[in-house]
């Protein structure tokens, strides 16, 4: 599963890659707070405060064999 995390307000992608809270190895990232944390919780591209609340996190699960099919 993959999961992107983007700033509300403009857009920007300020995160893609496997789900976080479902990692088995590398927990360099534990949470999406620590993600917004390295942008000290603000838009680098619009300035706004980005929080877990403000941002749109979405979350992709695999297509299947049957899905791709159709």
């Amino acid at each position: 599963m993959t999961e992107t995390i983007q700033c509300s307000n403009c857009d920007m992608l300020l995160y893609f890659g496997e789900e976080i809270d479902r990692r088995l190895y590398m927990r360099a990232i534990p949470s999406e707070e620590t993600v917004l944390g390295y942008y000290n919780n603000t838009c680098p591209q619009c300035g706004k405060e980005v929080s877990v609340d403000t941002v749109k996190i979405e979350k992709k699960g695999r297509k299947t064999w049957q899905q791709t099919k159709s």
